[in-house]
């Protein structure tokens, strides 16, 4: 499936600053060399000659060839890691888009889920306009390739990203903390949520003529219907799939924060003409180690 690969490195490239922004936070680090750090990030992944080459027609990438992108990604400009330290990293961006993708109601949601990273991305780039310049095009590219897929190039784009996480089962603490893990490394998918378009709550059985005109409804109670909601107009504005996992707090209200946060730098993105593309700067390195609790990505940042 030739469309899996952006959606896969877009994404977890995605949850890959999401980390770094939690580790930054942790430790820490000075305010303006954090935001410092995530917009030297986002400018490398996110460079317009790697973009160009990873939304060319090709085949899904075995887990091992993908680890191989980020290991560059992160060692040519970026960051120093040992093997340890990306072992964790690389598992953590893995399963948290893993358990983004089994959670879409309906495969076109990916979209959404690809869109809320980009767009996240973007309230963290603050007075970079050439760091905002590239992941526009980013937005753009993939607007375009994604938006004109039909249903069943989608249905076939979420059976290739289920393939390539099949084996992947890394136990998340985080996870297994809001219930979303079984522990045995499984996702735990829930039936509550918005409806996929076009679908009724469960609970009525309707039956048809030959003309398939209605002649009779049969309605029952259906055990989880209190946590099932229509997909109006106005649901898939609502998607919070590809929001931040890793913030602290996270009742209603914050997560009604994110996501009109996420809505406006969508909206600014769609108003904004789009730019010349802009090639990768020399940024400055930084390493990363592992620290001795499980899963715990210590970060440290080079002085200037």
């Amino acid at each position: 499936m030739d469309a899996a690969m952006p959606m896969l490195i877009i994404n977890m490239g995605g949850e890959m600053v999401y980390i770094l922004e939690q580790r930054l936070h942790a430790q820490n680090i000075a305010e303006d060399k954090a935001k410092r750090v995530l917009q030297d990030v986002i400018r490398t992944m996110y460079n317009s000659k790697f973009i160009a080459e990873l939304f060319r027609s090709q085949a899904t990438y075995s887990m091992q060839a993908t680890r191989q992108i980020f290991d560059r990604l992160a060692h040519s400009s970026i960051m120093r890691l040992n093997e340890s330290s990306m072992d964790k990293l690389f598992d953590l961006m893995a399963m948290g888009f893993k358990y983004q993708m089994l959670s879409c109601a309906y495969p076109q949601e990916l979209l959404q889920v690809t869109l809320n990273h980009l767009f996240e991305l973007r309230t963290k780039i603050f007075d970079s306009t050439s760091v905002r310049d590239v992941v526009d095009e980013v937005i753009a590219m993939t607007n375009s390739k994604y938006a004109a897929m039909g249903n069943s190039q989608y249905a076939g784009l979420k059976q290739a990203l289920c393939r390539f996480f099949t084996d992947k089962k890394v136990k998340v603490s985080l996870f297994l903390q809001d219930a979303i893990q079984r522990s045995d490394g499984t996702i735990a998918l829930s039936c509550k949520g918005t409806l996929p378009p076009g679908v009724d709550s469960p609970g009525k059985v309707s039956y048809f003529d030959k003309k398939g005109s209605v002649i009779g409804v049969d309605n029952f109670v259906f055990p989880e219907t209190a946590g099932v909601v229509a997909n109006d107009a106005g649901a898939q504005a609502g998607c919070r799939l590809g929001l931040n996992l890793y913030k602290k707090d996270k009742n209603e209200a914050a997560a009604a924060a994110s996501s009109a946060a996420v809505r406006a730098a969508a909206a600014e993105a769609k108003a904004t003409p789009q730019k010349a593309k802009v090639d990768s700067v020399q940024v400055e390195r930084m390493i990363l180690q592992s620290g001795q609790a499980q899963q715990v990505v210590q970060l440290q940042i080079r002085s200037s």
